[in-house]
């Protein structure tokens, strides 16, 4: 019993050098792999910082204060931010000062959404129903994580095989004629799968319904995810409690790929 518990502790230990190290690289990576982003935007013209991949959507990287503006332009009400605090350039009050609503909070996030044990398919349908009550008034969303790669297009794909009646298939092929460098990592694909399963999707009835776009990607982290946390919470969210209940792993393991480098 005492080498079993001796396990278990060793165990923890290692987890949370290997969530340290990865934190770490993360930061460090950051700015480097932005600048390389930028770089590249300003050389590659089909490198764009952002792409309209709907009517109401605006898919892209990580916006700099300059870009509020710009945004406000293109008709953008609301944005989600999927990026960790050390990623986030601009504050929600900068979003909020030029008409902008912020979709859910990394903070929020963080004490709330974990507390409240919601699974992340559920976190995506709060997400996909700010764009829905976004798109009904006519205004647009803009979403992005880093580089507008990975963990945004889990949360545009969620949305159009749910509200636009694609298959996995068809969504993940019209978001890549839109922005060709959109990549998931196989963390990130079996989230959608399993986001279709929920929503009786035919196309994401088995793995092999559809080919995976999983790249052979290193564990996820926030300087990986391309210049790839989410918003605002929806005034209704409020008034939902703590539940005083352990996360399961499997759950865990499924959030960690929007919020890699936070949560092992």
């Amino acid at each position: 019993m005492v080498a079993e518990a001796g396990g278990r502790s060793g165990a923890a230990a290692r987890r949370k050098a290997k969530e340290a190290a990865v934190g770490a690289a993360a930061r460090a990576l950051f700015y480097p792999t932005l600048l390389y982003n930028v770089v590249r935007s300003k050389v590659q013209a089909e490198f764009r910082w952002w792409d309209e991949v709907d009517q109401f959507i605006l898919l892209g990287a990580v916006p700099f204060r300059r870009d509020v503006s710009r945004l406000q332009k293109l008709g953008v009400h609301g944005v989600i931010t999927l990026n960790e605090p050390f990623e986030t350039l601009v504050p929600s009050s900068m979003y909020q000062a030029s008409g902008i609503h912020v979709g859910l909070t990394t903070l929020l996030f963080l004490q709330e959404i974990i507390c409240l044990l919601l699974h992340l398919w559920i976190l995506i349908k709060l997400l996909i129903s700010f764009i829905v009550r976004n798109a009904s008034c006519g205004k647009i969303t803009y979403i992005h994580c880093k580089a507008g790669r990975g963990r945004s297009t889990t949360v545009v794909l969620c949305y159009l095989v749910k509200y636009k009646n694609m298959t996995l298939e068809a969504a993940f092929k019209h978001v890549r004629s839109k922005r060709a460098r959109v990549l998931l990592t196989r963390s990130q694909w079996k989230v959608v799968q399993e986001f279709s399963k929920k929503n009786e999707l035919p196309a994401a009835a088995s793995n092999s319904a559809t080919p995976s776009p999983a790249g052979d990607a290193l564990p996820v982290t926030g300087a990986d995810l391309d210049g790839s946390d989410a918003p605002e919470a929806p005034t209704e969210d409020a008034s939902l409690s703590c539940h005083e209940t352990t996360p399961s792993r499997r759950m865990i393991k499924m959030l960690s790929c929007l919020f890699p480098s936070r949560i092992r």
